[in-house]
């Protein structure tokens, strides 16, 4: 394994290759008081190493990242002290930009500036590629090189410009190599990915379908589980909804509700039982007193109905009595316009100045008192006394009319009564 010196308080050197754990193991090299102490770490990549030796302080990489990290198992190797660290030809980024400490380091060991371009044709695709792979301080060295070297050359005959052209062909097989590395080493990237997530999915899948036949039982009881309690929860939030007023149009379907809330079964709600009586509680607080006073509105509804229908029915009685009265009254006037009426013609007929054949005196009248109206004196009044009988006998005729006669008929009658045809029948004048 060969071993890169880094500047660092605790790390002297690290290095990547042949160790304890294989091909690929991680080598550190630690300062101490007695010497220098040798460590190999198993599962470190080419990437991590490149990390680790590009990162501006090592220590810090090394202690953020792998010291104390499970997936870094490491072992302590027994070495000599005294036996010399071989170097890596990459140099590292305390060597290129600490010139001042070049008196520290072993100059046999240290490449020259051009070497901080020339090591990228030596660094595998992953490690070139990766992030700190070749260090700014590195390209800064080689830019700086090849700058200097490119003022020695004059320009001014083509031999000479050729000679420049010559000088910088490297740099073109460098840039076109990087080039056609980073394509062959993207491609070969893609083919990985689409190789690892393939078989992603087919492991994923495959164990995947293990799990989930491992957890059948548990999933099958989480699934009942989340139903049953989803139908608690369901259960607790209807019994709190039926604490609104408004979803009851009438005082029955407010009963029933109130009659269910109180026979609930809770013995089956388990652990949402104190949820359940909370709900049922907080409803009942609600529905009683509304009940109540819906009952108290709907009897001094019924008792306003009942109140106007009475009002009503002794409006239709007064109604009806009034106009009861009106005929009453209209049909007495008319009545007694009628017996106007026909007390008028009947004394009109009555009132003759010749006494009706039917009013002739008797043998026995005429031997006492002679009827003869001229021959009367005048203090006598007739007209008078004709009067007062000719009304009674209007009102005879008119009550005869009454009794379902016809006028004549009942002239007729008058006349037989008094003629004295009809025994024991008088008129009293």
């Amino acid at each position: 394994m060969e071993y890169v010196k880094v500047e660092s308080s605790q790390i002297d050197s690290v290095g990547f290759g042949e160790g304890q754990f294989g091909p690929e193991t991680l080598g550190i090299r630690f300062k101490n008081k007695s010497g220098i102490t040798e460590y190999h770490y198993q599962n470190v990549t080419p990437r991590t190493y490149q990390a680790l030796v590009a990162a501006e302080s090592v220590g810090k990489y090394f202690g953020a990242n792998i010291k104390n990290n499970a997936a870094y198992p490491f072992v302590k190797v027994e070495s000599d002290p005294t036996q010399p660290i071989q170097s890596a030809t990459a140099t590292t980024k305390t060597e290129t930009t600490n010139p001042s400490t070049a008196s520290d380091v072993d100059t046999t060991d240290t490449p020259s500036p051009s070497t901080s371009l020339a090591i990228i044709d030596k660094l595998d695709n992953s490690a070139l590629f990766a992030s700190g792979g070749v260090t700014d301080a590195q390209l800064a060295a080689g830019r700086e090189w090849y700058l200097s070297e490119a003022k020695k050359y004059d320009i001014s005959t083509e031999a000479k410009r050729t000679e420049l052209k010559r000088f910088a062909r490297p740099l073109q097989k460098l840039r076109t190599g990087i080039e056609a590395r980073a394509k062959e080493f993207t491609g070969e990237t893609k083919r990985k990915i689409a190789a690892i997530d393939t078989e992603k999915r087919r492991l994923v899948q495959i164990v995947g379908d293990i799990e989930d036949a491992v957890l059948a039982p548990l999933t099958a009881w989480e699934q009942e589980e989340q139903a049953r309690t989803t139908r608690l929860a369901n259960l607790v939030t209807g019994l709190a909804e039926k604490g609104q007023p408004y979803s009851y149009p009438d005082i029955p379907s407010l009963e029933t509700a109130i009659a269910e809330l109180e026979s609930f079964d809770l013995s089956t709600m388990q652990e949402y039982k104190v949820g359940g009586e909370s709900a049922i509680a907080a409803s009942l607080r609600v529905l009683r007193p509304e009940l109540e006073r819906r009952k108290v509105a709907e009897s001094e509804r019924v008792e306003l109905e009942r109140l106007r229908a009475e009002s009503a029915a002794r409006a239709e009685k007064d109604r009806i009595a009034e106009e009861k009265r009106k005929e009453d009254a209209r049909i007495a006037e008319a009545v007694e316009a009628a017996k106007v009426e026909i007390r008028q013609e009947v004394i009109a007929e009555l009132s003759v100045p010749t006494k009706p054949d039917w009013m002739e005196p008797t043998s026995e009248e005429t031997e006492v008192v002679p009827f003869v109206y001229e021959q009367a004196p005048p203090s006598a009044p007739v007209v008078p006394f004709i009067d007062h009988k000719q009304a009674i006998h209007a009102e005879i005729v008119e009550a005869l009319q009454g009794c379902t006669l016809t006028r004549q008929e009942a002239i007729s009658v008058l006349k037989a009564i008094t003629e004295g045809r009809i025994p024991h029948v008088s008129i009293t004048y």
